[in-house]
């Protein structure tokens, strides 16, 4: 008879402890507004990962939650690196003086208003630097009309980051 007892003790603490464990390593981040549409709407949940900037490298083209201006939680997609000089061009990205597919901007760019979804930009004419910082990121949001991303508040550091979820897609 005893052993009822204790059995659901352990189950109830096991319960306990992974739910702890998830709140410590994980934070849940609801999606608000359009700016990362189609591929996160608004209303979307996303469970992120809060050790990853810590302990993996950021690549192009992941998504990462950070501390925006005014301390907002933001989620971006990260298109420039550390040390790499970005611009667009005729609806282009282009790292380094090379293009870069962005396959994630195919369907929008089938729907487009007008003639670009992403407007021309240089990186110095945004961060007055040729290249982007050390520990620092460009980010912007995939519905590119309606983001305010790094094109208006310049580049991100590592520091800001909150947590990193990889893009798997590409």
């Amino acid at each position: 008879m005893k052993k009822k007892p204790l059995l659901w003790l352990m189950i109830i603490t096991g319960i306990v402890l992974l739910f702890q464990v998830k709140n410590f390593m994980f934070v849940t981040y609801k999606v608000e507004g359009v700016s990362m549409d189609p591929t996160f709407t608004d209303g979307t949940e996303l469970l992120i990962n809060k050790f990853s900037p810590k302990l993996t490298k950021i690549s192009r083209f992941d998504y990462v939650l950070f501390h925006g201006p005014k301390n907002q939680i933001l989620i971006k997609r990260v298109i420039g690196l550390p040390g790499e000089t970005i611009k667009y061009e005729d609806d282009q990205l282009f790292v380094d003086g090379e293009k870069k597919k962005e396959p994630y901007l195919k369907e929008q760019k089938k729907h487009k208003m007008g003639n670009v979804l992403t407007g021309d930009f240089q990186l110095k004419a945004i961060t007055g630097d040729d290249k982007i910082k050390n520990n620092h990121y460009f980010v912007v949001g995939d519905n590119r009309i309606h983001s305010f991303d790094s094109r208006h508040f310049g580049t991100i550091s590592k520091d800001q980051v909150v947590g990193v979820k990889r893009n798997t897609s590409e």
